[in-house]
């Protein structure tokens, strides 16, 4: 009888020192809890971005609560070509949340974006002041990723300035078309490896000026530097969408 009792006593104990330890953990639970979150975004990314983030952040509140694991991982799910998402602790059950975008590089005909990670995104993923400052290219079929290639002769054509001087047309790999701002009637044939940089350039210079001199003004004329040390030149109707003849 006295050892049931002395196994009741211990039980009750247990359950008490049991509920003592579950009744600490809710409330040192509820004292490190999220209950309010900011946000710390990168410059660049859009408003309608920024919006579409927090409208998914507060669908994962639960009972007052914000779980910053759920918040990542979702974050990450539904928005997969942010460059990073970091959460940090604040006082007061605070958290911020630190939004990073990818750099852009240039606009694919106006309507996408070419990042530093050689992804391809929809203009508005970016804020406005973004598409003021970045130089432009077309593209005639638009591609999810840029290859390596293509990627790095486009940042040599912008070390290079040769966006200040020409309009950049791309069809494949192989056939980038340049077409002088100055003169429309004149362009230019290249791929990625014979971009006319130095003594090229200067060459297509010479050559432009000596066209004007000899031929009629309304005629389009294509060099293609594409042959090594030679340039080859063809006549154009209609300058950029014109035929060749």
């Amino acid at each position: 009888m006295k050892n049931q009792i002395t196994i009741a006593y211990f039980c009750a104990v247990a359950l008490g020192v049991f509920g003592i330890a579950a009744t600490v953990h809710t409330i040192c639970s509820k004292i490190s809890a999220i209950h309010y979150i900011s946000y710390a975004y990168d410059p660049q990314l859009s408003m309608s971005l920024r919006k579409a983030i927090e409208r998914q952040v507060a669908l994962l509140e639960y009972d007052g609560y914000y779980q910053p694991r759920a918040i990542m991982q979702e974050l990450l799910r539904l928005f997969p070509d942010i460059q990073q998402i970091d959460i940090r602790s604040l006082p007061y059950n605070m958290a911020e949340i630190i939004i990073t975008a990818p750099d852009p590089v240039v606009i694919i005909n106006s309507s996408h974006i070419l990042t530093q990670n050689r992804t391809v995104l929809p203009s508005d993923f970016y804020a406005e002041y973004v598409h003021a400052y970045l130089p432009q290219i077309e593209i005639d079929v638009i591609p999810e990723v840029i290859s390596k290639e293509v990627m790095g002769a486009i940042k040599h054509s912008i070390e290079e300035r040769i966006f200040d001087h020409f309009v950049i047309s791309l069809h494949g790999d192989q056939e980038w078309y340049l077409y002088d701002k100055k003169d429309p009637l004149f362009a230019i044939c290249c791929n990625g490896e014979s971009l006319p940089t130095g003594k090229v350039r200067q060459a297509c210079d010479r050559l432009k000026e000596t066209i004007k001199k000899k031929y009629s003004p309304k005629t389009a004329w294509m060099a293609n530097v594409r042959f090594g040390h030679q340039i080859v030149l063809s006549r154009y109707k209609r300058g950029r969408n014109g035929k060749r003849i």
